[in-house]
């Protein structure tokens, strides 16, 4: 082979090389990411920080453990030198961020080491297209050939001032009118729940008005059911006999005789026994007849008949009325007369249980005529059973 052809075969096989190389997919590089510094809170630094993080393992990289001290900006070449060597990275990356409204300045450098390149950039970067803007930063200097043209794309032309005021304004007036429908909706929150926690005081106050109304209504009927169902004196039996005691202080209308001269009154003190009779359809009314026994003053018989009307006032079988009774009187000493005798009384009585009741008289009043005759007061007690 001549040397014509062996220089022609040399370049053949150079150029497959070449083609070879551009069409092998490259190998992944080391990259060690150093946090984020910058004015914003340490949240923030560290959420884009991770953001980076996932743009370079999305673009094929693999992160080397990297110092958590912060470099200088802009930082040394032999700083990021020691840092590659360090961490055996090929490429080291560094960043400081200036936050703006809704978006912030992104200084980034980026360090080659085989090339001992020390590249820097400043874009802008919007809050809402911070993923996509952080990989496009990335995918464009963390390479072998370096930033080249894609600086002019990536840092664009400088912002308007005007339109950079105008956008801010726009901003605000944007944050002002989600903070003032926030408030509105936080407002009409608070209301909704007063007027439903004066609804529900509303409706408990109208169970409750309406609970009270039912027990008093309850106790209402329970007290007229009670009441319709008192028992009427004498219900339980028609017929009663009494025991009677009773004391009278007696003013004398007259002389009697023997027994009360040079004497204008006394007391006088009595027992008797007692029956009465009550009829079916006339509640209260009684029939009373009897006879008593009278010493003190005067010692005298007498017999008596009246009536008597227990009204029935309260549930409790307690009972008040009042009792008339006329009749006769027979003086046992002195001048042995008889005369008409007449008593009229007020009238209370209990029924501790069926069948048995006690009775007084307080006051009574009475007359009697033997002699001169007499005006009695004072009172009795009497216990009866019916049958």
């Amino acid at each position: 082979m001549n040397r014509g052809s062996r220089v022609g075969a040399y370049l053949a096989f150079s150029a497959c090389l070449a083609l070879l190389a551009l069409a092998a997919p490259a190998a992944a590089d080391d990259v060690a990411l150093l946090p984020v510094d910058g004015r914003a809170s340490q949240d923030r630094l560290d959420a884009i920080t991770e953001q980076m993080a996932t743009a370079l393992r999305a673009q094929g990289h693999q992160l080397r453990p990297a110092p958590t001290a912060r470099v200088d900006h802009p930082p040394a070449s032999a700083a990021m030198e020691a840092i590659a060597a360090g961490s055996r990275a090929i490429y080291v990356v560094t960043a400081e961020v200036e936050p703006l409204r809704g978006q912030y300045r992104l200084h980034v450098h980026v360090y080659y080491r085989p090339a001992g390149r020390l590249e820097e950039l400043v874009a802008t970067v919007l809050e809402a297209e911070e993923a996509e803007r952080l990989a496009d930063i990335l995918r464009s200097m963390v390479r072998r050939e370096g930033l080249g043209e894609d600086a002019l794309r990536l840092t664009g032309e400088p912002e308007d001032p005007d339109e950079r005021a105008r956008r801010e304004a726009e901003e605000q007036a944007r944050r002002e009118a989600e903070e003032q429908a926030a408030r509105e909706a936080e407002e009409q929150a608070r209301r909704e729940a007063e007027e439903q926690a004066a609804r529900e005081a509303a409706e408990a106050a109208r169970l409750e008005a309406e609970e009270q109304a039912r027990r008093e209504a309850e106790e209402r009927d329970r007290e007229a059911r009670a009441w319709d169902a008192r028992a009427q004196y004498g219900q339980d039996a028609p017929w009663m006999i009494q025991l009677a005691v009773g004391g009278r202080y007696a003013l004398t209308l007259g002389d009697l005789g023997p027994v009360m001269a040079g004497q204008g009154g006394g007391g006088v003190f009595d027992a008797g026994v007692n029956v009465g009779r009550t009829f079916e359809g006339v509640d209260g009314l009684e029939i009373r007849a009897g006879v008593d026994f009278s010493t003190g003053t005067f010692t005298a018989f007498g017999i008596h008949a009246g009536v008597a009307y227990l009204a029935s006032l309260f549930v409790e079988p307690i009972y008040l009325g009042g009792a008339l009774d006329v009749g006769a009187v027979f003086l046992a000493t002195g001048s042995r007369d008889a005369g008409f005798a007449a008593r009229l009384s007020a009238l209370v009585a209990w029924q501790p249980v069926e069948h048995l009741y006690f009775e007084a008289s307080l006051p009574e009043l009475g007359v009697a005529t033997p002699g001169a005759g007499v005006f009695t007061i004072g009172a009795s007690v009497r216990g009866g059973y019916r049958f």
